[in-house]
């Protein structure tokens, strides 16, 4: 006897769900018989074990009466064998009708299918347990907006000509391209959650300016930065040790005392070195801790105090601005595609992000314009070699070394520089070389 699952797609529901039937094959007799589930064609996959996706709210108990359907069958068909009766396709459909009345009278409620976006929200967020407020958060916005511009849009009709009268809404309340990107994803998701094809044209080209990042001397400034109230200097801990390695917010907070460990690197002897795989890629990243790290790494022993990262960027911010850092940053936003400038204090826009940023223009500094070697210390490729770590290791930390020393006369740290020069008349003469760059300093 065989037993196939098979889904009637000419008939869908109005929410496009289709009915699933179930035939049964045997010597000389064949009967359809139906289960009374319909499920979204994209949910069904008739060769598993659950038969109805997980994507499905009701998954559990659809599969659940399709597998009890699938047991009466077969105690029928042992039932005629132990009888010594033929098996007619009438005492199948008697039996699995009346195990279908008495499920169907005990049955739980059927999650209507989602519609608007408050329904696909609720939808997103159970097949998605465990995220954390900031990231539900970046959804439940979208979800205001979208409410507040339809109350109760059927997403799912979404056309092309309302999906630009959207943007052209969201651009006219001033939203950059950046964030009317998590709305069209949120839509995109929309159309996954509920099984269909997402349209080819449901997408935003998206560009961002360039990102800040701190000069050598307002790193080497922050790192001197002393009598700091203890939320700011464990910040100012946290922020350079993540710029000494380069990393996400998100790699910084995964490290572990066993991530580290001390590895004999040509010229340095034993250096600790981290080894773990990046959160977001998931590819192995080897990096040695340059001193600095190496003492902020043993002054927490290994285990770093880590705010969640919005608190990260509200003290970030303070710690900037008690480190007066305060000159103009030219942020760049898009709106529908066009760039808008606006000139802003560095302290205004510095995130933890800017630590990687500013990590890597310091490596191409301090190595002379290494761009190899500032992609393999963000992770980006591996262009020295998977196993080259002597190799790679010994340049990044000379680079560091040449970035974060103090010449006498190029790094003095002006928080408030004059606005215009002196008349006098300056020349550029190098004082120190850095790789293949020259540090100029102004003389008479």
């Amino acid at each position: 006897m065989n037993l196939t699952l098979r889904q009637r797609l000419d008939k869908p529901a109005r929410d496009g769900r289709c009915y699933v039937f179930l035939d049964v094959t045997w010597p000389r007799h064949r009967a359809t018989l139906p289960t009374g589930v319909k499920c979204l064609p994209a949910h069904f996959r008739p060769d598993k074990a659950q038969p109805v996706s997980a994507k499905d709210l009701a998954a559990g108990h659809l599969n659940a009466r399709l597998n009890a359907l699938k047991a009466t069958v077969l105690k029928v068909a042992e039932r005629a064998v132990v009888e010594d009766v033929p098996l007619t396709p009438a005492m199948l459909r008697t039996a699995t009708s009346a195990r279908r009345a008495k499920t169907n009278s005990t049955s739980v409620t059927v999650a209507p299918p989602a519609v608007t976006p408050t329904e696909f929200y609720a939808r997103w967020k159970a097949d998605n347990p465990g995220q954390t407020s900031h990231g539900a958060r970046r959804y439940k916005q979208v979800v205001d907006h979208l409410q507040a511009y339809q109350p109760d849009w059927p997403v799912l009709e979404l056309t092309r000509p309302e999906f630009l009268g959207y943007l052209t809404h969201l651009a006219g309340l001033g939203l950059v391209d950046g964030t009317v990107s998590k709305h069209v994803k949120f839509l995109r998701e929309c159309f996954r959650l509920g099984g269909l094809p997402v349209p080819g044209w449901l997408k935003l080209q998206t560009r961002y300016g360039r990102a800040p990042a701190l000069r050598a001397k307002e790193l080497q400034h922050l790192i001197a930065l002393s009598d700091l109230l203890p939320d700011l200097a464990i910040e100012r801990d946290l922020f350079v040790l993540q710029t000494l390695l380069l990393l996400r917010d998100s790699d910084l907070r995964q490290l572990r005392p066993h991530h580290i460990e001390p590895v004999p690197l040509p010229g340095y002897g034993p250096v600790p070195v981290a080894t773990f795989r990046q959160a977001k890629t998931g590819d192995e990243v080897r990096l040695p801790l340059p001193p600095a790290a190496a003492a902020i790494w043993e002054r927490y022993a290994g285990k770093l105090p880590m705010p969640v990262q919005q608190e990260r960027n509200r003290r970030m911010k303070h710690l900037a601005r008690v480190a007066q850092l305060e000159r103009s940053f030219v942020r760049v936003q898009y709106v529908q595609g066009e760039p808008v400038e606006e000139i802003i204090p560095l302290h205004k826009v510095i995130t933890t992000h800017t630590a990687r940023h500013t990590g890597a223009d310091m490596v191409m500094l301090g190595s002379g314009g290494d761009s190899n070697l500032k992609e393999k210390a963000l992770g980006h490729a591996g262009v020295y070699g998977h196993d080259a770590l002597e190799r790679y290791g010994p340049a990044l930390l000379r680079a560091w070394e040449a970035v974060l020393s103090k010449p006498k006369m190029d790094n003095n740290f002006s928080a408030n520089p004059p606005d215009s020069a002196p008349d006098e008349t300056y020349v550029l003469r190098p004082v120190r070389t850095i790789g293949a760059y020259s540090l100029p300093r102004l003389t008479k």
